[in-house]
């Protein structure tokens, strides 16, 4: 139109607006996404722009228009170092054949924008943000687990992000365990790959590997690592592609712990002695054991008892009868499923009539004491009956008891809190 179809404002009254358009398309029919400028203002293309320019036609030159940004943000030139800001007031200005008022559009926050073109009334623009696998710059690593049982399994977690820390979707991780190290993905292989979803998120699963050591690297880094506009950022360093821009954190390393299983007999105490037929208790700990594990006692391979791992880890037989080594002189033994045979380390004495003999009052029996301490009363029956006693005053050392000749069945025993320990023989009298 000529000039005179646009004539001059002044600088306080706002003018009739109308056709706004974005990159040369009017509002209402554009359609395409804003890109985060992760390459700058001018990185983007016309596929996917950076920036957007906003034109609207002014029915006055000179006059103020307020642009007003929601999820963006607004400058007046994309030339010097104008501060971007939510809210731009510009004064229109006559062309060739209108008048018209410009800004510019950006926003480093995916999601939806808006920006209203206001005068004496307004129009509007919405245009969703998003940013591009190409974006990616960052990686954050987080374990399911910092502390795990040898054998279990947790999840490595990580998360992409771009210059802005947006989420980044379908950029490529490579995940990295140590060469026959204490763990493995589920394919046996030492790497992984994965691909983050909408969110910029992907996970994996670790096995960890009992006997491999009590710690576990886990590194993260960006696939294909470039600082390169069409590959990624996950190589960039500070100012790079943009002044101002951070260094990218394109590699993380996560450190988890492993607890080895053990097996730790608390009691009896090493070295405890107890007599043949005596009933005592076996308790003990464990680390990196699953509840409910099953636990056995054996005596040599002749199976004692069964418990299974509680809670807490520990595990209890009680009133096991003392008896002497098992077959292949290996005593008492505590295997948890699993793991290696524990040895309870107790030192079982014999507690019996080792023989007797006639002598002038009668007969003279010969008692092995086992592990009784001093104080203890030894009774000698003859076929079930007490017909003496005697108490032991030299624990370990042999005894006599001597009786009126008889014939029967005799035998030595002891009475406890427990009830009656019996000696190991029978010794017959005919």
């Amino acid at each position: 139109m000529p000039l005179a179809a646009c004539p001059a404002g002044d600088s306080v009254t706002p003018p009739d607006v109308e056709n706004l358009t974005v990159n040369g398309v009017p509002a209402t029919a554009f359609t395409t996404p804003l890109v985060v400028p992760y390459q700058g203002l001018e990185g983007g293309d016309e596929q996917r722009p950076s920036v957007l320019r906003l034109e609207i036609t002014t029915s006055t030159s000179g006059s103020p228009v307020t642009f007003k940004a929601t999820g963006a943000q607004l400058v007046e030139t994309l030339t010097g170092t104008t501060p971007a800001t939510a809210e731009l007031t510009v004064f229109s200005e006559a062309g060739p054949e209108k008048c018209v008022a410009v800004a510019y559009v950006f926003s480093t926050m995916v999601g939806e924008g808006a920006v209203r073109a206001q005068g004496l009334n307004e129009e509007v623009v919405t245009f969703p943000v998003i940013t591009v696998r190409e974006a990616a710059r960052n990686v954050d690593l987080e374990v399911s687990d910092a502390k795990v049982d040898a054998g279990d399994t947790f999840d490595a977690v990580v998360e992409v992000t771009d210059v802005f820390n947006n989420p980044v979707e379908n950029a490529s991780v490579d995940l990295l365990l140590p060469e026959k190290g204490a763990g493995t993905f589920a394919t046996g292989a030492n790497t992984f790959t994965v691909l983050t979803d909408t969110k910029g998120r992907a996970s994996v699963a670790i096995t960890t590997r009992p006997g491999r050591g009590t710690s576990l690297a886990v590194t993260a880094k960006g696939d294909l690592a470039a600082c390169r506009p069409f590959e990624n950022q996950y190589a960039c360093l500070a100012n790079q592609p943009i002044p101002e821009f951070a260094a990218a954190s394109g590699t993380q390393k996560v450190k988890v712990l492993i607890t080895e299983p053990s097996v730790e007999i608390t009691q009896p105490s090493a070295g405890t002695a107890y007599s043949t037929g005596e009933s005592f208790d076996i308790s003990g700990k464990t680390t990196g054991v699953k509840e409910g594990t099953t636990v056995s006692l054996l005596l040599g391979d002749s199976p004692q008892g069964a418990s299974t791992i509680k809670a807490d880890g520990t595990f209890a037989f009680n009133n096991v009868v003392a008896q002497g080594k098992g077959t292949g002189d290996l005593g008492y033994v505590v295997i948890v499923t699993g793991l290696k045979p524990t040895s309870v380390d107790v030192n079982v004495k014999t507690f019996s009539i080792v023989s007797h003999k006639v002598v002038a009052p009668g007969l003279k029996f010969r008692v092995a004491i086992g592990a009784w301490k001093a104080g203890t009363i030894i009774t000698l029956t003859r076929d079930g009956a007490p017909i003496a006693e005697t108490e032991v005053t030299e624990p370990g050392k042999d005894l006599y008891i001597v009786v009126p000749q008889a014939p029967g069945f005799y035998q030595v025993q002891v009475t406890t809190s427990r009830g009656i320990v019996y000696g190991l023989e029978v010794e017959p009298v005919l």
